[in-house]
């Protein structure tokens, strides 16, 4: 099979790359304070136990699935994706920054099921919003904008955005938190949110391209996706999804403990910051530069590289189990491991979520939007509510002073005051041991979307008639139609 090389991307323009940044970005910053700083908050300032976490993220995962299934294709039908993001924007962020009602205290024992009962619902109503604007419309809209020649890079930026929010936070605001100002931290934040979707009622636009598709009933497109028929007909979409999902449940067993784990497991205590600064620093350059070369040689050189990248991180950082507290093997095992985890998870967006977009037929780039949520963010999530607090349980010794030796061989570096209160579990370097088991499980689907990727692109770039370059006798390449000669 010939090697189509891409000569120049089809350009999007500068109005859809700054709604994309915009709205990848904004998106990232509330998904991130959900994602983190809910967990954070509530071992922080609730309770350490793992069910309390668990049901957050568990809950949230269903309620995001059912409205992206539902919203996704309610988009379709009205054939607009602009009201959804703008609107949904504004609610989720003035929600977000209802939980600064939560303040700043502890609370106390006796308090903790009822509050982590409504810390829930609420969340949920959050996740309402941020997954019909986000989720359902804003995905599908960028599956509108992009084709084959672009794909794999703007998802490659939009990977990258949740690194950018995380960073931004860090910088920013993540002072906030560590002082125990959580109600300005949520009420920034929030604004922030809603402030975009402000911003969108007048920047963004739907595509030309986008048309009301009432082929069929509502409900009955609701589960278009998830008949056996359809399933079998659109196969590849699914393997990419499951590729995803290997991917996103890698970084399920560990994120949502990430702060924790860099302060006390690791030991880096408040400087936690710097060496996370330099992993994510140096991922975002390595995905950004092969978002760009996969559009441009193809996505199916780069499947096996990030697989492997991705197992080979996770073991590198649980490798730090075994360095008895040397400092310097820490920093350089976390940073080189951690580059790998995070730069494999960037570049799986790229790869498996741009060719999932590949293969969505223009029609139902709405209605696959629940089966995507449901396979790549609902399933990861679910899964490793369940087995992080077995793992954590199971591998994780409790500690009440920071600096004192906890069981099982977990040493913490340490980096602040002799009988700095923690009341916190030092969670176990086994989340990322079972996260690179996981990671290894993508060789599976990557096996079956390396091996059809490159006759589809080759068929899809013709299609779409893109000028490509091609390693074959001059004769034969001279057949491919440029775009000069259209």
């Amino acid at each position: 099979m010939a090697e189509a090389i891409v000569k120049k991307s089809n350009k999007l323009g500068t109005r859809i790359w700054f709604s994309i940044i915009i709205f990848g970005l904004m998106g990232q910053l509330a998904w991130m304070v959900e994602n983190m700083y809910f967990s954070t908050y509530i071992q922080k300032q609730i309770t350490t136990d793992g069910w309390a976490t668990s049901a957050t993220v568990a809950a949230s995962a269903v309620v995001a699935a059912l409205v992206t299934i539902f919203g996704g294709v309610l988009s379709d039908r009205l054939g607009k994706r602009k009201v959804f993001i703008s609107w949904g924007y504004i609610i989720w962020g003035l929600v977000t920054a209802s939980f600064a009602f939560f303040g700043d205290e502890h609370f106390a024992a006796s308090d903790v099921v009822w509050v982590v009962v409504v810390f829930v619902v609420m969340d949920c109503v959050m996740t309402l919003f941020g997954s019909l604007s986000n989720d359902a419309a804003f995905s599908s809209w960028v599956t509108d904008v992009t084709d084959i020649t672009n794909r794999g890079f703007v998802d490659v930026v939009l990977s990258i955005m949740p690194v950018a929010a995380l960073m931004i936070i860090f910088v920013a605001f993540n002072g906030l938190t560590t002082n125990g100002h959580w109600t300005w931290f949520f009420i920034i934040l929030g604004g922030m949110t809603a402030l975009s979707g402000v911003a969108g009622l007048f920047l963004l636009k739907d595509s030309p391209r986008l048309k009301p598709d009432k082929s069929g009933k509502y409900l009955s497109e609701v589960v278009y996706g998830f008949r056996p028929q359809n399933v079998k007909k659109h196969k590849m979409i699914y393997i990419c999804l499951i590729g995803m999902m290997l991917s996103g449940l890698a970084m399920q067993l560990w994120q949502p403990y990430m702060i924790m784990i860099l302060q006390y497991t690791l030991g880096f205590g408040d400087n936690f910051v710097l060496p996370l600064a330099a992993v994510i620093l140096l991922s975002a350059a390595m995905a950004v530069v092969g978002g760009k070369l996969m559009d441009k040689f193809g996505k199916d050189k780069f499947f096996y590289p990030v697989a492997a990248a991705g197992a080979l991180g996770g073991l590198l950082v649980y490798f730090i189990k075994f360095v008895n507290c040397n400092v310097a093997a820490t920093y350089v095992l976390f940073i080189l491991g951690g580059t790998l985890v995070e730069s494999a998870s960037l570049l799986s967006a790229g790869l498996f979520n741009a060719t999932a977009r590949d293969y969505t037929p223009a029609e139902k780039a709405g209605c696959f939007q629940g089966v995507r949520i449901i396979i790549f963010v609902t399933l990861p999530m679910i899964i490793a509510s369940i087995f992080c607090p077995l793992i954590i349980n199971g591998f994780g010794p409790e500690i009440k002073k920071f600096g004192v030796a906890p069981a099982k061989g977990y040493f913490p570096i340490p980096q602040v005051k002799d009988g700095y209160e923690v009341n916190n579990h030092v969670y176990p370097f086994e989340l990322f041991l079972f996260a690179a088991i996981v990671a290894a499980l993508m060789f599976v689907p990557t096996y079956f979307v390396q091996r059809e990727n490159k006759k589809f692109r080759a068929a899809k770039l013709a299609e779409i008639h893109v000028d490509v370059k091609e390693d074959l006798p001059e004769e034969q390449a001279n057949d491919v139609p440029s775009d000069s000669e259209q």
